[in-house]
Formats: C-alpha cells, structure tokens, sequence
C-alpha cells in the first residue's frame, strides 16, 4: 500500500478524486433528451455525427476521470477510436470501451481504494455507463460520509 495516500476506515483515499457524483437517472433523461434533440433539429446528414458526439460525451468525460485516477489507463483512448470510426467498427469498439472501463474502475476500487466494488458482466453489457454512473454515484456518496468523518475525528483527536 502506498504510503502517501492514507486509507480510511472504509477504504477511501485521500489522494485520489471523488467519482462524478451525478445520479443515474439524471444521466439517462440527458441521453434520451440529447437524442430527442438531435432526432428532431439535426439535419439529416449530420444527424449521425452529432447523435455520436452526445452519445460519446459522458464515456468521454469518464474515461478522463479514470486517467485522472490512473494515468496508465486506456480507455480514453479507445472511447476516441471508437467515436472516431465507421459505423460497424465503432460498434465493435464500443463494446472493448465498455470492458476497458469496467476493467479499470474494478482495478481501482478492489484495489487501490479497496471498497469491493462489484460490477455485473450482464449489465455492464446491457446499460454500460448508465449502469457505471449508478455504481459510481453510491461510492461518491459513501466516500463523501466516511471521508467527513475521518476528518471530524480528526478534528476532535487534535482537540483532545
């Protein structure tokens, strides 16, 4: 364990950021809007394109946070490759962004910040960073609680 990122009771670091604390729902009715938007303003051909760009923009701002956590992380470079490719392709990308995420957030939280993060195969698959965001808003919360009350005990310990 590293010796400059003291640990909390429940695993929490210090020494790396929260996750984005944005609920999963909120996140879901941004999706369905964004396309509602597109479907109906965005001219034909360039529907496609600005369809992937909103559809790509969480994953995006996720895999940022993740290199933020992790700089040997990859996944921002496959979220890009994969909006940065054809159709069929990016399909395929898509589901490697998917993995490489799921992959990393576990690396991080069973072992950096060890709070037994569990991820389902199935529904990683199915809902991917509806599903992440789910996971990843419960852990904000959690860290923001243990985290406050380490310092408040700190608090009182250099009080006392």
């Amino acid at each position: 364990m590293d010796q400059t990122s003291p640990l909390s009771a429940s695993g929490f670091s210090t020494a790396y950021p929260s996750p984005p604390r944005v609920h999963w729902g909120v996140l879901l009715v941004a999706y369905l809007a964004a396309a509602l938007v597109v479907f109906w303003v965005g001219p034909g051909r360039l529907r496609d394109v600005l369809s992937n760009v909103f559809v790509a923009a969480w994953p995006i701002y996720l895999a940022i946070w993740i290199r933020r956590i992790d700089a040997q992380s990859q996944s921002l470079y496959w979220v890009l490759a994969s909006f940065a490719t054809g159709f069929l392709f990016s399909w395929l990308l898509w589901i490697v962004v998917i993995f490489e995420v799921r992959e990393e957030l576990l690396l991080h939280y069973n072992r950096r910040e060890p709070v037994g993060l569990r991820l389902n195969l199935i529904l990683s698959l199915l809902f991917s960073f509806i599903y992440f965001q789910y996971q990843l808003n419960a852990i904000a919360k959690e860290r923001t609680e243990e985290l406050g009350k380490a310092a408040a005990q700190a608090q009182v310990s250099s009080v006392n």
